[in-house]
């Protein structure tokens, strides 16, 4: 690897590792007209812009919108981006989005470490004492905690440093981490003493204070418990939420969570915000029909997690879901821009140089408005290769008025988590189930999900509190990011990634019966062991022989 300082703006040392003497014509240590640290950080000013540097790192690139499309949440369309190889069991150390993880997460860490070591480069008015430092100390270690945790999620097995180095003999000194749990200890650790630091309220919802870090340490530390396969670590969970729950506002209407005006609510923790000129690009999830290219899309496995609140209807299945379904999932009958979405082949009729729902098929109840054309696989109205796979697509995130000028911002957390961590510690430490049942209730309740809770988990859920507990997480929390951990830390990778990948469910009149029909979208390779790290990228063990050991099973 190669060892470059960037800009403190627009970059951070990007490290590179390298053998000893084995890329020295490549290291630019101090490009000239660049700004070092060493001729930064002369003002408070300088490092809020060094922060400013590093709260962009949060969902770059809109990572985190694709990670649900390598789960049993959803599906990667296209064969150019990242993640369609993974997904599907096929992935090698070649395979773009670890390199891309991996790349983009140090150099996240980078800009982070950048910040604690220079902390104090600048005469604090008040010392080490002084609040706005201690502040900036805090976000800093956070942001570093949560990009540290995001790497070893995936990794495992991550080259771990809080120094950045600045010459080839210190690189040299970077090490691969044996035991992901010295990543785990130390980001607890450092979360500790982040939240000392901070603020109970922060200035805006793009900035940290003490809820962020307490609910980061929370996740962390289920996250830790398992993967280490040590629930001991849950006790950490219990603390800090202990204290989110109890300071917690009320939750917001679900509807309101995910489209402009998000970071208003009281709910909302912390955001990556866009805006007019820095624009999210999340037209790339949009439907064909309306401009977008579908490039993750949900599948069934995730629409049947959702419950029903009332009687399905055999002719209309996505009828009387969970309304969470709704505001997560396009799925055929529901409303888009006035019309009705549709990806059942051969279910509409032309009336009156307008398309309708064939009254004698699915959804043909549905006659009060037009029906959407162009996202039914083979039926034209757009390119082939921008329609849904699955004939299912994400609403989470979407919004409604716009393509590709959408500027609502990502929330990377909320005190529903909070709710959700204590529920299923509670549950794995043979806690309360009481006060376990309350906290799911709160969340389902403010959804509109007010399916008993005893009867659904006796009929449902085999009599597991858990299993509703851990439905109930993945249904909250769909496409935000976080069913990639989850099914890791439950150890159910290989049970639910060697499912059949399924699409939409509609009811099929090609032979004059009725038949129903499950559309089979794409097929998966078998899931093995291998699977549950993801491989280290091969170009990072080519440039560094005998330093970098590659996840097992990976070739």
């Amino acid at each position: 690897m190669k060892i470059y300082k960037k800009s403190l703006l627009y970059g951070a040392f990007a490290l590179t590792l390298c053998m000893a003497g084995g890329c020295n014509s490549n290291i630019d240590l101090e490009p000239e007209g660049i700004i070092t640290a060493d001729g930064y950080f002369k003002s408070a000013e300088d490092y809020e812009k060094a922060l400013t540097a590093l709260y962009e790192r949060l969902n770059v690139e809109s990572y985190d919108l694709w990670m649900d499309g390598v789960t049993d949440n959803g599906l990667v369309t296209h064969s150019w981006n990242r993640g369609y190889d993974l997904g599907r069991g096929i992935g090698s150390t070649a395979s773009s989005f670890p390199a891309d993880k991996w790349d983009k997460g140090y150099i996240s860490v980078q800009r982070a470490n950048n910040v604690i070591n220079n902390i104090d480069k600048y005469q604090w008015p008040g010392g080490e004492s002084d609040a706005n430092r201690n502040q900036v100390l805090g976000e800093a270690r956070t942001l570093r905690a949560y990009f540290y945790l995001d790497l070893v999620s995936i990794f495992g097995h991550i080259m771990f440093y809080t120094e950045n180095p600045a010459t080839v003999a210190e690189s040299e000194n970077v090490r691969q981490v044996q035991d992901p749990k010295e990543v785990f200890d130390f980001i607890l650790d450092d979360l500790d003493k982040a939240i000392a630091g901070l603020p109970d309220k922060p200035s805006n919802k793009s900035k940290i204070g003490k809820p962020a870090a307490r609910l980061l340490r929370a996740r962390v530390a289920a996250y830790a418990a398992g993967y280490l396969n040590d629930k001991s670590y849950f006790q950490i969970t219990l603390d800090e939420t202990a204290q989110l729950v109890a300071s917690a506002p009320q939750l917001a209407d679900f509807d309101k969570l995910f489209v402009t005006g998000c970071e208003d609510l009281d709910e909302v923790i912390l955001v990556r915000r866009y805006s007019l000129d820095a624009t999210n690009s999340w037209g790339n999830w949009y439907n064909q029909s309306i401009g977008g290219y579908c490039v993750t899309t949900p599948v069934k496995a995730l629409a049947d997690a959702f419950e029903y609140v009332g009687e399905r209807n055999e002719t209309m299945p996505y009828l009387n879901k969970d309304p969470r379904f709704y505001q997560t999932i396009y799925a055929p009958g529901m409303e888009m821009r006035g019309k009705y979405f549709n990806t059942i082949p051969n279910n509409v009729i032309e009336k009156d140089g307008k398309t309708y729902f064939d009254p004698n098929k699915d959804y043909g109840a549905l006659q009060d408005k037009e029906v959407s054309v162009g996202d039914v696989l083979a039926e034209g109205g757009g390119g082939e290769w921008n329609k849904t796979p699955t004939g299912l697509s994400w609403k989470k995130y979407f919004q409604e008025e716009e393509t590709w000028t959408t500027y609502n911002s990502f929330i990377i957390f909320r005190y529903a988590e909070a709710y959700l961590l204590r529920a299923e510690a509670l549950v794995e430490t043979g806690g309360s189930t009481d006060e376990a049942k309350s906290l799911i209730k709160v969340i389902r309740n403010r959804a509109g999900n007010t399916n008993d809770i005893d009867k659904m988990v006796a009929e449902r859920y085999n009599g597991s509190l858990r299993d509703l507990i851990r439905n109930e997480r993945r249904v909250e929390l769909a496409q935000e990011g976080l069913r990639f951990a989850d099914i890791r830390r439950w150890n159910i990778l290989l049970d639910v990634m060697n499912k059949p990948i399924e699409g939409i469910e509609y009811r099929d009149f090609s032979s004059g019966t009725p038949k129903h029909t499950v559309l089979i979208p794409a097929e998966r390779d078998a899931y093995t062991a291998r699977d549950f790290w993801w491989p280290i990228p091969q170009a990072e063990i080519d440039l560094n022989p005998g330093r970098i050991t590659q996840n097992e099973g990976w070739k």
